[in-house]
């Protein structure tokens, strides 16, 4: 023995396999212009080590080359390459390259590789955008508008990007679009639809369903979804009388489809009422969803809004309590427009006339002489009493706020049921905004260059694509084995997150031996038992020595 060394290895082979599998290194490399003579290591390369360093925990770009010292490069991305050859310089002029090709372009190939390497199933596209807020200014002349606009993160004192995707129904990246920063989900979602029609195959798109969020329902979206042929499941907005109108339609027929209950008794049972209905021109199917469990939210909505109903009855009853009146029938007259004008389905409402006999005030200034007759008059007060809550008009609003509205532009052959289904999964496009905005994967934006930073972006989305596959790799091959994987802290499951699985792979260190000028890898026994997760994510430990 020459020589020998211990390396961290961690994730980083088996996300350097996963990249192998899609073939990154190559797509990249074809899709943008270097030249071999003038770079030592290509886009390609330098690409696949930023999405290493990004999924084994993501460091500043300056900190790249110090991650990667203890790292065995060479067995990642070929003889010869050493750390110093993964400088912030380096990724910097890689980032410019990516830009220049195009990065969405970049993205749409490696989402397509993705997709036909591992069959991804593409019936269905949840879509929807957040914001990514940024520090500092930004240099350049690129097209990306940086600035303020509506701050999903609550950071309205922040500028900001907006990050549009969309994936299949396992969460997998299929369509990244990086916007400006004060873009609304109307415009584009309306945007969006001309992108995916441009992506996919006329076969694809046939098959295709797009599930989007209630800001998909407005005129200009609803058309363009008719112009590229795309089906379209979204959720009517509350706001729309339509919906009002529908769910009230619901209940006074109670001609209700119940859905049977899941095996889950906390999980919420769902019945169903479908119409068709016209909307900006056209008939589309609506289906009303009443659900057993109320959102909480909505909830202490509506017991806010009771609450300063009645303050607010109390109050106006008080001023009138305070009134008086020379005669009984203008005491009625005014009584009976009060409760009129006040009328509440939840709060009763009563009220008497009460008759007061009191001295008559003096039309002279100063005190009454001696023997002066004293007058009296008699007043009439309303008095008014707020009823308690009406549990039955209580018990309707509940019911009320337990429904929303589904529209839908796709044909019979899905049921209502299909179609809540589809609908639901929509979680899956939000649970992957927690990946771009996780502190561990992607962490604050300090980039100068506006290019560089939307170069990063979709950088960020190519790294979520790799982590989706192995997600979607694990979570399937687990659907076949008895025994759920053990993860960190004991816990077992057969639907772990890819963030999971990396963790399990996270202690891993490599011996590096030297010996006749060769070096040989070897893992420590301790590591034995991690060949499970190897082999459910499609490989083998070949890919670690």
């Amino acid at each position: 023995m020459e020589h020998y060394d211990i390396k961290e290895a961690g994730p980083a082979p088996l996300i350097n396999a996963m990249c192998n599998t899609i073939e990154v290194t190559e797509i990249v490399d074809a899709n943008t212009f270097w030249d071999e003579k003038q770079c030592k290591l290509s886009p390609g390369t330098l690409l696949k080590a930023l999405l290493v360093n990004i999924l084994c925990g993501r460091t500043p770009l300056c900190h790249v080359e110090k991650f990667f010292s203890e790292q065995d490069t060479e067995f990642l991305f070929g003889p010869g390459i050493a750390c110093a050859d993964l400088n912030d310089d380096a990724l910097g002029r890689m980032l410019d390259k990516v830009y220049t090709a195009g990065p969405k372009k970049i993205f749409s190939a490696l989402a397509l590789s993705a997709i036909t390497t591992d069959n991804v199933d593409l019936s269905t596209l949840h879509g929807d955008t957040t914001s990514r807020f940024t520090y500092g200014s930004f240099e350049g002349e690129g097209t990306l508008n940086i600035t303020y606009g509506y701050s999903k993160d609550h950071r309205f004192d922040l500028k900001q990007y907006i990050c549009g995707l969309a994936t299949n129904k396992e969460g997998v990246p299929v369509l990244g679009d990086i916007r400006d920063g004060n873009l609304d989900d109307k415009t584009w979602n309306k945007e969006f639809m001309p992108q995916i029609k441009a992506a996919l195959t006329p076969e694809q798109l046939k098959g295709l369903i797009y599930v989007a969020d209630s800001a998909a329902v407005n005129e200009g979206c609803m058309k363009k979804a008719r112009e590229t042929g795309i089906r379209i499941i979204s959720r009517l907005p509350n706001t729309f009388s339509l919906s009002a109108q529908l769910t009230e339609q619901a209940w006074k027929l109670d001609e209700w489809t119940e859905l049977e209950p899941g095996n889950d008794p906390n999980k919420a049972v769902y019945k169903l009422w479908e119409t068709t209905a016209e909307l900006y021109d056209d008939i589309y199917r609506f289906v009303v969803v009443h659900s057993s469990h109320l959102d909480k939210r909505k909830l202490r909505g509506l017991e806010n809004r009771l609450h300063k109903e009645r303050d607010a009855l109390s109050k106006d009853v008080a001023k009138l309590a305070k009134r008086e009146f020379a005669c009984e029938a203008d005491a009625l007259k005014e009584l009976n427009h009060f409760i009129a004008t006040h009328k509440s389905e939840f709060y009763p409402l009563s009220g008497i006339i009460g008759q007061e006999t009191v001295r008559k005030k003096r039309n002279k200034k100063g005190r009454p002489a001696a023997g002066e007759a004293l007058e009296y008059e008699d007043i009439f007060t309303i008095m008014v009493e707020v009823g308690a809550l009406n549990q039955e008009a209580f018990q309707q609003e509940q019911q009320r706020l337990s429904c929303f509205v589904l529209v839908s532009s796709v044909d019979d052959s899905y049921t209502g049921a299909d179609l809540l289904r589809e609908y639901k999964e929509q979680s899956v496009v939000e649970n992957r905004f927690k990946f771009i905005k996780s502190p561990t994967f992607v962490g604050p934006m300090y980039l100068q260059s506006r290019n560089r930073l939307e170069a990063l972006c979709y950088v960020i989305l190519a790294a979520l694509l790799i982590y989706s596959l192995l997600e979607r790799r694990v979570r399937r091959a687990l659907q076949h084995e008895k025994e759920p994987l053990i993860m960190a802290g004991n816990v077992p499951s057969f639907r772990p997150t890819g963030r999971r699985v990396l963790e399990l792979l996270a202690p891993i260190k490599i011996l590096v031996l030297t010996e006749g000028g060769r070096k040989r890898r070897i893992l420590p026994e301790r590591y034995s038992d991690l060949d499970r997760v190897l082999r459910l994510a499609g490989f083998g430990i070949e890919v670690y020595i």
